[in-house]
């Protein structure tokens, strides 16, 4: 009898990309608020989704380094590897009405690991492989008289690559205190939407994707604190293999945020189905 929550299923079920749901994770998050063409940022926004008037040409970038695990004991001790226990993630999201409520949908991602690949398309963020780097910081920089410790003032640079192209350069220098009120602005508008599509792979074709709807993540026991704001910095690779990220070139960066984030993810909700509509 083969096992597993996805494939490949196997005798014991240790085979399977990924374990089953909930999972648990906590995370160091930055975000980068930009505006560009707001023509651009709408064209990324499926019906039924609106565009928001009160965000015209604003986007966000988010980019946590994150650390994961299945809730069931039994899933937890059967990883070995730490790379199954962390991750890194890069998404570009645009702002619109839903239902006559603000929403985020995911328009772009990148992540560093090939189960991450496999789960966000399952639940519609659909996420390419990419590579992360981030500019060396610790607390005991303060004691030998250097400024990157991690505190107020540090100035953190992080990129992404893919397939040996830089695709995203991101900088940021935190500057001060802010409350979690401060943050509603970003975080009122969650949890994210997605759209999940897998086109028709049949000969002959039935003339639909296999599967085409609008996904909202569900997000449990969600807990945020130490939210700082600063300046930052934000650009694109124009020309990119692959990549079609020119047209979403920041004008203005209104600035950079990090926090620190938990919460618990037992699944999805499909919250509009093109097949069906």
């Amino acid at each position: 009898m083969r096992k597993g929550f996805t494939r490949p299923f196997s005798p014991k079920g240790r085979a399977s990309a990924l374990p089953s749901l909930p999972w648990v994770f906590a995370a160091d998050q930055v975000m980068i608020h930009f505006k560009s063409d707001p023509d651009v940022i709408n064209s990324y926004l499926p019906l039924p989704i609106k565009p928001n008037p009160d965000r015209k040409g604003q986007a966000f970038l988010w980019t946590p380094n994150l650390k994961c695990y299945p809730q069931n004991e039994e899933e937890i001790s059967n990883i070995k590897n730490p790379a199954r226990t962390q991750y890194n993630v890069c998404v570009i999201a645009v702002p619109g009405l839903f239902n006559d409520k603000e929403v985020l949908i995911s328009a772009f991602q990148w992540c560093d690991k090939d189960w991450l690949v496999i789960l966000s398309w399952m639940i519609g963020t659909c996420a390419k492989q990419a590579s992360f780097l981030d500019n060396g910081v610790h607390p005991l920089f303060a004691d030998v008289n250097h400024n990157q410790t991690g505190k107020l003032g540090t100035e953190f640079t992080r990129t992404v690559s893919r397939n040996g192209e830089q695709l995203i350069n991101i900088g940021y220098t935190p500057e001060m205190n802010i409350t979690s009120e401060e943050m509603k602005f970003f975080t009122s508008t969650f949890p994210l939407l997605s759209e999940r599509h897998i086109p028709d792979f049949n000969i002959p074709p039935k003339g639909k994707p296999l599967v085409h709807d609008l996904t909202q993540m569900i997000l449990e026991k969600s807990t945020a604190k130490d939210f700082v704001k600063g300046k930052a910095s934000l650009k694109f690779n124009l020309d990119a293999d692959n990549e079609e990220l020119g047209d979403l070139t920041p004008t203005h960066v209104l600035g950079g945020y990090r926090w620190q984030t938990s919460w618990v993810m037992p699944g999805l909700k499909v919250v509009y189905d093109y097949n069906k509509n």
